[in-house]
C-alpha cells in the first residue's frame, strides 16, 4: 500500500534526489526546487504531492490552478482561466509500472477540477516551470499520459547555437545594415529609459513576461538589450551570461516594426556579447524555432506539449 500526502520541506532532499534520479535531463537542486515549487506566488498545498511506500518516498506532482484570470503571480490571460496546469511529475523506476502514478494524475485532476478547472496543460505554464513540457525522451512519462486520456497537442523546442565558432551569417550581416538604415540603434537599457520601456510593455501586451511589479529589478543585471529610434522603443530582448551555456530570451518587437530585422539584430547582438563574456553556447528555451533557425541556431530539445479536458 501506498500513501498520498502533501509535500513537506522536510520531504524536498528525498523529492530532488528521486527527480534527479528519474528526470535525468532536467536534474535540479534543493534551492531551484524550493524556487519553482514553494516560491511560485500560484503554489498550493493540496497540488504538491508525494507518494509514500515503505516510509519512502516513490513519487511526486507538482500542480497550479491559477486563480482568477491573472493569478497571485499576474502572469494569466482571459483565454486561461479555465486552465490548470501539471508542472512536474515521476514516479520512480522501479515502480513505474505501477499505479502510483495514475492515481498521482487522479488525486491532481480531482482538486483541479474542484476550482472550476475544465482543461489541464502538461505543462505550457508560464509561472515558475521546470520545462514547457515533456521532453521526447522520458518514455515511460509520455506512456503515462497517453494511458491516461492526455492527448498530444504539439511539439515545442529548446534551440541552441555553438559560439566556440561562431560568426555572424550573411542573413544576420543583413539584417544588421537594415536596422541601422532605419537608424535604429540596438544598445544596453538604462535606468533612465523606464518611461520609454513602459510605453513599449504597454503597446506589446504580453502580460506573462510583464508581470505584476515588473519594473522593480527590469533590467539591473545589464543583461537587457533594446532596439530603439528617436524616443521610441521598438524591440527588447533578455539574456544571462553564464559560462560555459548562457541563456537567451524571451524577446519582443512591436507588431507593426515586425519582419525589419530587428529581433534578428538583437538576438545577433546578444551572441557576440555571450561569446565576448566566454560562453561555449547559448540556449533559448520554449522558442519560436523558426526565427532562431533562420541565424543558423538548431534544435537543442523536443517536447510534446499535453491537455485533457476535465
Amino acid at each position: 500500500m501506498f500513501e498520498i500526502r502533501p509535500l513537506e520541506i522536510s520531504d524536498i532532499p528525498e523529492v530532488v534526489k528521486g527527480w534527479n534520479q528519474v528526470l535525468v535531463y532536467d536534474r535540479v537542486s534543493e534551492d531551484q526546487f524550493k524556487r519553482i515549487v514553494l516560491d511560485d506566488p500560484n503554489y498550493e498545498r493540496d497540488l504538491n504531492l508525494v507518494v509514500v511506500k515503505d516510509e519512502r518516498i516513490v513519487g511526486f506532482v507538482s500542480a497550479a490552478a491559477r486563480e482568477s484570470i491573472l493569478g497571485r503571480d499576474g502572469r494569466g490571460r482571459l483565454e486561461e482561466i479555465y486552465d490548470g496546469y501539471i508542472k512536474g511529475l515521476y514516479v520512480l523506476n522501479d515502480h513505474s509500472g505501477s499505479k502510483i502514478g495514475e492515481d498521482l494524475l487522479n488525486k491532481v485532476l480531482k482538486h483541479l477540477k474542484s476550482k472550476g478547472k475544465r482543461v489541464v496543460k502538461i505543462v505550457e505554464y508560464t509561472g515558475r516551470y521546470f520545462f514547457p513540457g515533456i521532453d521526447v525522451r522520458y518514455v515511460n512519462l509520455l506512456r503515462l499520459f497517453d494511458e491516461n486520456g492526455f492527448k498530444r497537442v504539439y511539439k515545442l523546442h529548446d534551440v541552441a547555437i555553438d559560439l566556440k565558432d561562431f560568426k555572424p551569417t550573411q542573413y544576420q550581416k543583413r539584417a544588421k545594415r537594415q536596422v541601422l538604415g532605419m537608424g535604429i540603434k540596438i544598445t544596453t537599457y538604462k535606468p533612465e529609459m523606464l518611461g520609454l520601456i513602459r510605453e513599449f510593455v504597454k503597446k506589446l501586451n504580453i502580460k506573462q513576461w510583464f508581470p505584476r511589479g515588473w519594473e522593480n529589478a527590469f533590467g539591473k543585471d545589464g543583461y537587457t538589450l533594446i532596439a530603439i529610434k528617436g524616443d521610441k522603443i521598438l524591440g527588447w530582448a533578455e539574456y544571462r551570461s553564464n559560462r560555459p551555456i548562457s541563456d537567451f530570451g524571451p524577446i519582443g518587437v512591436l507588431e507593426e516594426y515586425r519582419g525589419r530585422g530587428i529581433g534578428t539584430s538583437l538576438l545577433l547582438e546578444a551572441t557576440m556579447r555571450l561569446k565576448k563574456h566566454g560562453a561555449s553556447k547559448v540556449v533559448a528555451k520554449w522558442a519560436a524555432t523558426e526565427f532562431y533557425l533562420k541565424s543558423g541556431w538548431e534544435i537543442h530539445r523536443e517536447y510534446i506539449a499535453y491537455r485533457k479536458r476535465i
